[in-house]
């Protein structure tokens, strides 16, 4: 089973009271986008609301019945400022236009009637354009997916190892986009795509590379190669996702990898019937779940009451602070007696110096990532000298 990168397209919401209008949107534009249309401005603003990080771009009619076009951009804005909003309308004087601009910040006005050609233009160039005042978008997921369709996303490796005597463990299989990171940080395209098909498409890309790289990583990194990637727990709530996830390990296992899977725990969705149903499915099949960013957020503590993780990684930024915040230091100290209470894995991330390498093998943190052992690398170029050097001295 494979999550084809092409079957990605970005979703649009439009609004028109004109039912045949939409249906013909829907029918010239569906090969294109994920045509999402409601003759109701109140119910699709409802509807907005609770989906609009799905969502690329919003159409409205200028002439609605329950509240005119500007008005329900206006409230668009306020849900989702990055979302481009388009104003659907018949002869608009100045004076509307520039309250259309001001008011409901769209970045084009179109007159009806409209060709779908012209909308498929216009929606593709809000896709990828600024908004109107100068102000910044965030990146839509729809560039995510162009990225990894057009090779714009690359894997890196960086290795774990024991906080015992500092040998190789294992390893950590990171996104890196050449391009799109200089104009974005890394933190905001993948906060972008998580709760997001394009997520799906982004976590087979990585998967897929890995397999392409496997001959560059796993005699590196341990036999078999202990290797973990993130995943969204909006992909592990799809059974279909977790069914072709599932295959990707059993492939990896044929080249001595032994897939892991790190989960975000700030995501509301690791508290979902249908994630923790999948959750147990994988643990039930061997494979390996870790909590990621393990103090970052409010399901920290929570997440530790179900049996199907089998370890934790300390986030970075709490091993960065525990040198210098007694309450960090504490907490990462606690962290590991009750993980092991509980038979989980501890492991750190962000470790960047010898010292904090010390304190966290003092406290019984079984494996150790970070800048001090070795940076981010392309696989090909993976080198495990340096952490000989470190391991002997």
């Amino acid at each position: 089973m494979e999550l084809a990168a092409h079957n990605f397209r970005p979703t649009i919401l439009m609004v028109d009271d004109d039912e045949m209008l939409l249906s013909s949107v829907r029918r010239t534009l569906g090969g294109n986008f994920n045509i999402v249309t409601n003759s109701s401005a109140v119910s699709a603003l409802a509807w907005f609301t609770k989906n609009s990080g799905t969502v690329d771009a919003v159409i409205a009619d200028l002439m609605m019945p329950e509240m005119d076009g500007i008005e329900f951009l206006q409230q668009a804005f306020s849900v989702a400022p990055a979302v481009p909003r388009m104003l659907l309308s018949g002869n608009v004087s100045s004076v509307s236009l520039r309250d259309a601009i001001n008011r409901g910040m769209v970045s084009r006005v179109l007159a009806k009637p409209v060709s779908p050609m012209v909308l498929r233009e216009a929606l593709n160039d809000s896709i990828s354009s600024p908004l109107p005042c100068g102000q910044k978008r965030k990146i839509s997921s729809s560039l995510v997916a162009e990225a990894v369709e057009n090779n714009g996303h690359q894997i890196v490796v960086q290795p774990r190892v024991s906080a015992l005597d500092f040998s190789v463990v294992g390893g950590e299989i990171l996104s890196r986009f050449n391009k799109l990171q200089h104009h974005f940080t890394l933190d905001e395209i993948i906060s972008a795509s998580e709760d997001h098909p394009v997520i799906n498409q982004l976590t087979s890309s990585v998967l897929r590379l890995l397999e392409i790289a496997a001959g560059d990583v796993q005699p590196k990194l341990g036999h078999p190669a202990r290797i973990s990637v993130n995943c969204s727990p909006y992909s592990l709530s799809n059974m279909d996702f977790v069914q072709f996830l599932l295959q990707r390990v059993l492939d990896l296992r044929k080249v001595n990898i032994e897939l892991e899977i790190e989960i975000t725990e700030h995501n509301a969705k690791v508290l979902s019937e249908p994630f923790i149903r999948n959750a147990r499915y994988l643990k039930e099949q061997g494979v390996q779940l870790l909590i990621d960013d393990f103090g970052t957020g409010n399901n920290s503590i929570q997440l530790l009451r179900y049996d199907f993780y089998t370890g934790i990684k300390l986030d970075h930024g709490l091993v960065s602070r525990m040198m210098t915040e007694v309450i960090d230091d504490s907490f990462v100290e606690w962290t590991v007696q009750i993980a092991h209470k509980l038979g989980l894995n501890v492991i750190a991330e962000g470790v960047e110096s010898l010292e904090v390498a010390k304190r966290l093998q003092k406290y019984g943190v079984d494996e150790l990532q970070g800048y001090y052992f070795c940076r981010p690398t392309a696989p090909v170029d993976l080198s495990m000298d340096n952490l000989a050097e470190i391991a002997a001295s």
